[in-house]
């Protein structure tokens, strides 16, 4: 009776094993289905690790190339940079020099009219005629840098392009224009559009008292 019980308790440990090692199977079965799903999730995050990496270092280029393309142009910029400084350099050195040199002939040719007014009437006529032919020649000079004389001696004066320093009485039996300028002390001049460069100083008619309006 003994034995039985023995036997048929070995039959259900026996059967308790076998659904036990079933189990047990069935979960590795589980397990490693899960492995393979992780397997392939982990290849497709490679592939896309992947992609990434590559639109990364594509992206990267092309940021280096525009960086080049950048870099170019500044070097471009500053050269040209460069450039325009030294021609406005050079630019501002001719003007520089084209001044001094407007200034030296302007001296010069006030220093020539000083000269004739004070020789002439002294029978100097080659010299005066010498002095008037240097005189041409600076006022030609002067208008190849289109400057000019202004035309004023004869005509009625005009304060924005001279100053009268004095006054002369009227001569008899002579017709005058309102303030007319009588006599020319120092040259006046003018840019060809207009533009003043220097008043000319000069003598102008005495006008009667309470005309004198034009200073």
């Amino acid at each position: 009776m003994g034995w039985k019980i023995w036997g048929q308790r070995k039959k259900l440990e026996k059967g308790e094993s076998l659904e036990l090692l079933s189990s047990i199977e069935e979960n590795l079965h589980k397990l490693d289905d899960k492995l393979q799903e992780v397997d392939k999730q982990l290849d497709n995050n490679e592939d896309l690790i992947q992609k990434s990496i590559r639109l990364q270092y594509k992206s990267y280029q092309e940021f280096l190339n525009k960086l080049d393309q950048t870099n170019e142009r500044i070097d471009k910029t500053i050269n040209y940079s460069k450039k325009y400084i030294e021609v406005k350099q050079d630019k501002d050195n001719l003007i520089e020099e084209k001044n001094y040199l407007l200034g030296k002939n302007i001296q010069w040719l006030d220093d020539i009219d000083l000269i004739c007014d004070k020789i002439r009437g002294q029978d100097l006529e080659f010299w005066i005629q010498l002095l008037k032919n240097w005189q041409n020649q600076i006022l030609e000079s002067l208008e190849t840098l289109n400057i000019y004389e202004i035309d004023i001696l004869g005509k009625s004066f005009n304060y924005e392009v001279a100053e009268s320093v004095s006054t002369k009485e009227k001569e008899d039996n002579k017709e005058y224009l309102p303030y007319e300028v009588v006599d020319v002390l120092q040259r006046g001049f003018i840019f060809k559009d207009g533009t003043l460069l220097r008043k000319a100083k000069v003598i102008t008619i005495e006008e009667e008292e309470g005309k004198k309006d034009y200073e």
